[in-house]
Protein backbone atom coordinates (compact mmCIF):
# COMPACT_ATOMS: atom_id res chain seq x y z
CA UNK A 1 0.00 0.00 0.00
CA UNK A 2 1.22 3.11 -0.69
CA UNK A 3 2.10 5.94 2.12
CA UNK A 4 0.42 8.67 0.66
CA UNK A 5 -2.92 8.28 -0.89
CA UNK A 6 -6.09 10.44 -1.82
CA UNK A 7 -8.54 8.11 -1.81
CA UNK A 8 -12.02 8.61 -3.08
CA UNK A 9 -15.15 6.21 -2.45
CA UNK A 10 -18.68 6.99 -3.56
CA UNK A 11 -20.92 7.51 -1.19
CA UNK A 12 -24.81 8.27 0.12
CA UNK A 13 -25.18 9.37 3.53
CA UNK A 14 -22.10 8.13 4.98
CA UNK A 15 -22.74 4.53 3.16
CA UNK A 16 -20.69 3.25 0.09
CA UNK A 17 -22.90 3.25 -2.72
CA UNK A 18 -22.94 0.59 -4.88
CA UNK A 19 -22.46 2.32 -8.43
CA UNK A 20 -19.51 4.19 -9.16
CA UNK A 21 -20.91 6.60 -11.46
CA UNK A 22 -24.13 7.38 -10.06
CA UNK A 23 -23.07 8.19 -6.34
CA UNK A 24 -24.83 11.40 -4.98
CA UNK A 25 -21.49 11.72 -3.34
CA UNK A 26 -18.52 11.19 -2.58
CA UNK A 27 -15.85 11.28 0.19
CA UNK A 28 -12.54 11.98 -0.62
CA UNK A 29 -9.88 11.15 1.98
CA UNK A 30 -6.26 12.06 2.15
CA UNK A 31 -3.61 9.50 3.89
CA UNK A 32 -0.44 10.17 4.47
CA UNK A 33 2.37 7.55 6.32
CA UNK A 34 -0.79 4.95 6.51
CA UNK A 35 -2.67 7.78 8.75
CA UNK A 36 -5.81 9.61 7.82
CA UNK A 37 -5.13 13.15 7.66
CA UNK A 38 -8.38 14.58 5.80
CA UNK A 39 -11.55 13.56 5.11
CA UNK A 40 -14.04 15.76 2.89
CA UNK A 41 -17.10 14.66 1.62
CA UNK A 42 -18.12 16.14 -1.95
CA UNK A 43 -21.48 16.49 -4.61
CA UNK A 44 -20.65 14.48 -7.18
CA UNK A 45 -20.61 15.40 -10.73
CA UNK A 46 -23.62 15.11 -13.15
CA UNK A 47 -24.37 11.56 -13.93
CA UNK A 48 -22.90 11.62 -17.95
CA UNK A 49 -19.96 9.81 -19.44
CA UNK A 50 -16.17 10.44 -18.11
CA UNK A 51 -17.72 13.10 -15.70
CA UNK A 52 -16.72 11.14 -12.61
CA UNK A 53 -12.99 10.24 -13.48
CA UNK A 54 -12.50 13.68 -14.71
CA UNK A 55 -13.75 15.11 -11.73
CA UNK A 56 -11.74 12.63 -9.03
CA UNK A 57 -8.89 13.37 -11.35
CA UNK A 58 -9.21 17.10 -11.19
CA UNK A 59 -9.05 16.79 -7.77
CA UNK A 60 -5.97 14.58 -7.27
CA UNK A 61 -7.30 11.32 -6.46
CA UNK A 62 -4.93 8.38 -6.65
CA UNK A 63 -7.13 5.79 -5.18
CA UNK A 64 -11.04 4.60 -5.94
CA UNK A 65 -12.49 2.35 -3.39
CA UNK A 66 -16.53 1.33 -4.56
CA UNK A 67 -18.61 -0.93 -5.17
CA UNK A 68 -19.18 -1.69 -8.53
CA UNK A 69 -18.70 0.02 -11.80
CA UNK A 70 -18.49 -0.80 -15.82
CA UNK A 71 -15.64 -1.24 -17.52
CA UNK A 72 -15.61 2.23 -19.34
CA UNK A 73 -14.79 3.78 -15.99
CA UNK A 74 -12.25 1.14 -15.36
CA UNK A 75 -10.38 1.81 -18.08
CA UNK A 76 -10.47 5.91 -18.18
CA UNK A 77 -9.62 5.74 -14.59
CA UNK A 78 -6.37 3.81 -15.43
CA UNK A 79 -5.89 6.46 -17.95
CA UNK A 80 -5.49 9.07 -15.54
CA UNK A 81 -3.38 7.14 -12.99
CA UNK A 82 -5.94 6.57 -10.25
CA UNK A 83 -6.03 3.12 -9.10
CA UNK A 84 -9.39 1.24 -8.68
CA UNK A 85 -10.09 -1.09 -5.94
CA UNK A 86 -13.66 -2.27 -7.06
CA UNK A 87 -16.05 -4.71 -5.30
CA UNK A 88 -16.17 -3.01 -1.54
CA UNK A 89 -19.00 -4.16 0.25
CA UNK A 90 -21.77 -1.07 0.71
CA UNK A 91 -20.82 -0.29 4.28
CA UNK A 92 -20.28 2.81 5.94
CA UNK A 93 -18.35 4.84 4.86
CA UNK A 94 -15.44 4.81 7.99
CA UNK A 95 -15.81 0.97 7.95
CA UNK A 96 -14.97 0.41 4.51
CA UNK A 97 -11.79 3.26 5.01
CA UNK A 98 -10.92 1.08 8.26
CA UNK A 99 -10.56 -2.17 6.09
CA UNK A 100 -8.93 -0.76 3.37
CA UNK A 101 -6.47 0.52 5.46
CA UNK A 102 -5.91 -2.44 7.04
CA UNK A 103 -6.17 -4.43 4.11
CA UNK A 104 -8.70 -6.63 5.48
CA UNK A 105 -11.85 -6.13 2.47
CA UNK A 106 -13.31 -8.83 1.12
CA UNK A 107 -14.38 -7.53 -2.40
CA UNK A 108 -17.03 -9.03 -4.43
CA UNK A 109 -17.79 -8.77 -8.44
CA UNK A 110 -16.92 -5.18 -8.97
CA UNK A 111 -18.19 -5.47 -12.53
CA UNK A 112 -21.47 -3.38 -13.69
CA UNK A 113 -23.07 -4.36 -16.90
CA UNK A 114 -25.66 -1.72 -16.51
CA UNK A 115 -28.58 -3.82 -16.11
CA UNK A 116 -28.52 -2.02 -12.23
CA UNK A 117 -25.90 -2.70 -10.14
CA UNK A 118 -27.80 -2.80 -6.66
CA UNK A 119 -27.42 -5.92 -4.27
CA UNK A 120 -24.88 -8.12 -5.79
CA UNK A 121 -21.40 -8.95 -4.59
CA UNK A 122 -18.35 -7.27 -5.40
CA UNK A 123 -14.80 -8.33 -6.17
CA UNK A 124 -10.97 -6.93 -6.59
CA UNK A 125 -10.11 -7.80 -9.82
Amino acid sequence: MKQNQKIAIPTNEGMLWPHFGKAPQVTIVIVEEGQIKESVIKQSPEHEHGAMPRFLAAEGCTDVVCGGLGQGAVQMLAELGIEVHAGAPALPVDQVLAMYLDDTIEYGDGSCHHDGCGGHHHHHE
